[in-house]
Order: C-alpha cells, then structure tokens, then sequence
C-alpha cells in the first residue's frame, strides 16, 4: 500500500553565507512581470525613523544612493510599486547580505520600512530575517505625531489574490502574529503553508502584511493591501527549491472571501504572549529580527528505523494516559459493541471479521484466516448508531493501525488504514481511506452501490475547538486535501499556527470524518468525527509520541467542543483550477 503524500514537504539545501553573498553578487534588482513605477526617480527622501538609522535617498530611474546615517554613500539597484497614494520600493546594499523594503505613504508622509537580512536559524541561513521600523519623511517642516502601527484589525481575514506573474493565491489570517496560505497556481496544489507574520495598519484603508517561511524555503513575502479596492503591491526575497535567487515585486487584484470570527480581545495586537514566559521570549525587542517560531524539525526526534522498531516493542502505550487534546472534553466511551461480531467488507480491499469481547477488548481476523488476532480498543458513538473505535494490529511491521466509522443504520463503513512510515520517515504515519459495508446477521442489508465519500463539504469552514481549560485551537479548512490549526493563546487570541494535510469523508448529512497527518511536524495521526448538531467531536491519535519527554508509540483518545467561526467562501476556486 501507498501511504506517501509526496507533495507536501519539499527538502531545501542549508545555505551558507559564503554561498548567499555568492547568489547576491552583482547587487540584483527585483524581478517584475509587469512595468513598475518610476514615481520616484528624480527625488531625494531623508527618513526619520524612531527605531533605526537616517536613511537619506536620492533616485535614478533604476539606480538609487544611500547613506545610512550619514555613512559612505552605496549604489543599488532598485524597483518600486505604486498603489495609489502608497509607494513601496526595494533594493539590496552592495557587498551584504541585507536590504531595504519602504513603504512610503506620499499623503501623510508616514514611513514604515522593513530591513531585511540572510540569516536563517541554526546553521541554516536560508530564511530571511526582518525588523520593522516606523518613522517619516523629513520635508522640512514639523516632524508628524501620528505613526503606521502594528494592528489586529485584520485578524479573522481571508482573501483570493491573482498577480500579474501568474501566481494565485489565499490567504488566511486566523492569528495576531500568524497566517496561512495557499498558492493555487502550484501545480501540485492543495497545500497549506503556515508562516509568522506582521500586520501593520496604515489607515482603515491600507494594510501591512509580511511573511517569511520559515521550515520551508525562508523567503521573505512585504505587501500592502488596500480593502477598498481589493488590491496589492507586494516584494519576495529569498531562494527557491533549485536555490536560485526568488527576488521581484508584483501587484495583483482579488476579493475578500470571508472572516473567522476573532476571538481576541480587542486592544491584543500580538506584542505579547501571556501565559508562558518561554514563549513570551521568543518576542524579545532584544533580538533584532526575532520573530515568533515553531520549528517542529529542532523539537521532534527524527527517529531511525531501529529506533522505531526498539519504541514499538517496549513502550507502546495503547490508550494508556491522557495527552495535550484528550483532556476534560473527551466524549464518554461507549459499550455498544460489546458482544457484536461482524465482517467489514470494503471495496477492492481487505475484509475485516471481528468479535467484540467487552468495551475495551475485541478480536479480529481477516476474512478466510483462521486465527483471531486480540487487541484493545476504545469506541465512541459521536452521532446515533455510528460508531467510531480504533485498535493497533499487533506484531504488524510496519505497526498498523486501524480506525472504523461504522454507521449500523445504514450498514456502512469508513475505515483510515494508517501505519508508521509514510514513505519519507519511518516514525511518521502514512494513513488512507477506505469505504465499504457492514456484513451482520442482525443488522440491515448492506447496499449494493452507495458507500461514504470523499467530501468538500467541510472546505472554507473555520471552527475553535476546545479541548480543556488550557489547550484551545481553530481549524481552518483551507483546501479539499490540507487545513491549518492555530493554538489560541490564554486570552483568546490566536497564536501560532502549524497545518498538514488531511481528508475529509461525508459519514452522514451532519457528520463528517477528517484525518490528517503532522507531516514535517511530529508525524502523528488524529481521526475525528465531528457532528455538527451537537458541535463535539470523537476520535483518536495515532504515532510516536514523545509528550513529556517519553519516547513512545502512542494509541490516545481525542475529544473537543466546537465553536464555528465564520468561515470562507473558497471552494469556488479549486472548482475552476479542476475544470
């Protein structure tokens, strides 16, 4: 069986400086796809700022001088975008590995510029830093009061965006210092990305958004947006997955497609991070550049194959213990099982004959096989006669393991046939669906032709599940193959984000299963059945789990509340790129 999903993680080169400074050598100027603005060539701009040097400008059509603080004057090349009274312009310094990216508001003469450096984490530096500075235009007159500033007055927002290379795009923004994004225009497609980021307000007109990707190619995205009209100007620093140079600046048209309903208080603009100190310091004013960050590679071990196999057979925890999402809002187990023996037949599949012992043990053998395999389980019933359990195959290699969505009202089957190993890792779990019919002497005929499906039902929806006091999270369902999560801070604003990819299969008409798998993460499973009447959801996680520092192979049980958020009107989009 095929468990990999290929698609999903792309392996980018470690870069050094050497070789950056090598790439960045002549000084390059920005790519465009389309004629940019000459707005600026002839003046000069001296700008203040309160957290920076004087940058002091003069302007040739393609060229620009710069002292910074007075300094030898440098040369570069240069780009610059205009959307409407809002100029942004970006240039590289000669001989570094740093640069420039201005926004320049020409009504108020507010500033906002972004310094931008190679300098990645660890002994990667791919990944673009940044620091953000406000300030102002020096026209001689009275320095202004008034500041662009940092704002969480676009949180909740989703937008569709087409740029004039070719590239379209979501967006999401679930978080205060967070978001998430789908380039619609990859071929491959279907995959959300999640990146820190910053929102910054100009006006109630026009935004400030950046991005860098950490974890994947470190490239830097700076936009300013405009919601009246829908529109963009925007700047991409950094190195592709052929590590040649990504630098242009583009402008592009969309739509608003919708909110997640923000759940933050309303003076929260992500400067702060309550409830956790070592969390907090990852905000330290300090360290210039620092951005918040989840780096899942430098905080999960990547496990060998031996290792595996040596966790697998001396500490494998099957629903033993509690983790971070099982906690106080797991639906109660049920017994509904007990004392059932059924076969599950699935289509151009296995056939799966069990006998329910009690609540918590059953035994299994496939169809035409003579001996009965004893296993434990949980079982849940998130809806009326659909019943979802989960249990390992033991002495399987690599461990499979099995999770059922049985609906005995109609006789049908959903099974997530998952192992360890997706292809790529040998500790991440590779997992499919499988459908088919429940075969048992006292239930109903099975149906001759309908099964469970796939479905996009759930695609544009956002919801806040709450699985304790402490551990809150909101689901964006952001594509029909991959969604994001964002962990919500202590006081309700969303803080950092993560995403993977997933599936999603109509059970009933108000309940649905989703699966995913934290590929490039801790390579864990979660199914879960959710039930829109009763908004709580039932299901179980499946991998190698180190929680709390125990290294083990982990069956656990799963469990939410759910509030819905709003959501996005996007299925629209991947219906045109399908056509």
């Amino acid at each position: 069986m095929n468990y990999f999903r290929a698609t999903f993680y792309d392996q980018y080169t470690r870069l050094t400086k050497e070789e950056i400074e090598k790439k960045l050598t002549p000084v390059a100027r920005a790519e465009s796809a389309t004629p940019t603005s000459e707005v600026l060539a002839g003046k000069t701009l001296k700008l203040i700022l309160d957290d920076g040097p004087t940058l002091e400008y003069t302007f040739a059509s393609e060229t620009l001088t710069l002292q910074e603080n007075g300094s030898e004057t440098v040369t570069a090349p240069y780009r610059a975008r205009e959307l409407d009274q809002i100029v942004m312009f970006t240039h590289m310094i000669p001989g570094t590995v740093r640069g420039y990216n201005v926004v320049v508001d020409q009504r108020t003469n507010l500033v906002t510029v972004f310094e931008v450096w190679f300098c990645g984490f660890a002994e990667d530096l791919r990944e673009v830093w940044r620091h953000y500075m406000f300030g102002y235009v020096d026209t001689g007159t009275s320095a202004p009061k008034a500041r662009h500033s940092l704002t969480n007055r676009i949180e909740g927002l989703g937008t569709y965006w087409k740029d004039d290379n070719g590239r379209e795009m979501l967006y999401f923004f679930p978080s205060v210092f967070w978001s998430s994004f789908v380039e619609l225009s990859d071929p491959r497609g279907g995959i959300t990305l999640t990146a820190p980021s910053d929102f910054i307000k100009i006006n109630d007109k026009y935004y400030i958004y950046s991005r860098v990707e950490q974890e994947f190619s470190g490239t830097f995205t700076l936009e300013v947006i405009d919601l009246f009209t829908v529109r963009h100007i925007g700047v991409r620093l950094g190195f592709d997955l052929n590590d040649d140079l990504d630098y242009q600046v583009y402008c592009g048209s969309g739509e608003v497609t919708g909110r997640s309903t923000s759940l933050a208080p309303l003076a929260d603009y992500g400067t702060e991070i309550p409830g956790d100190e070592r969390l907090t310091a990852q905000l330290d004013p300090a360290i210039k550049g620092m951005r918040p960050h989840y780096r899942p590679r430098f905080l999960h071990l990547d496990y060998t194959q031996e290792q595996v196999d040596e966790i697998v057979a001396t500490n494998s925890k099957i629903f033993e213990g509690r983790n971070i999402m099982s906690s106080f809002h797991t639906m109660e187990s049920t017994d509904y099982l007990a004392g059932m023996r059924f076969l599950l037949r699935f289509d151009d599949g296995p056939a799966w004959e069990y006998e329910i012992i009690d609540a918590e043990h059953l035994k299994w053998r496939a169809e035409g096989e003579s001996e009965w395999h004893e296993e434990i389980y949980q079982a849940f019933e998130p809806a009326k006669d659909l019943i979802a359990f989960s249990h390992i195959c033991t002495g399987s290699k690599p461990l499979r393991c099995l999770t059922h969505a049985i609906d005995f009202t109609n006789a049908l089957v959903t099974c997530v046939d998952a192992q360890l190993g997706n292809g790529r890792k040998p500790w991440e779990v590779g997992n499919k669906a499988i459908f088919g019919v429940l075969e048992r002497e006292e239930g109903p005929t099975p149906p001759a032709v309908r099964r469970h499906g796939f479905t996009t039902d759930l695609v544009g929806k956002a919801y806040a599940w709450i699985y304790s006091d402490f551990m809150q999270s909101i689901h964006v369902y952001s594509t029909p193959e991959s969604y994001s999560w964002t962990i919500m801070l202590p006081n309700g604003a969303g803080g950092w984000m993560w995403s993977s990819p997933c599936l999603y299969v109509k059970l009933r008409a108000d309940v649905y299963l989703m699966s995913w798998t934290e590929d490039a993460c801790n390579g864990m499973q979660g199914v879960i059945i959710l039930n829109t009447n009763i908004m709580h959801d039932a299901g179980f996680g499946f991998g190698m789990s180190d929680f709390e520092g125990d290294h083990a192979l982990s069956v656990s049980t799963i469990g939410a509340h759910a509030r819905p958020l709003a959501g996005f009107d996007i299925l629209k989009y991947f219906e045109k790129k399908r056509k």
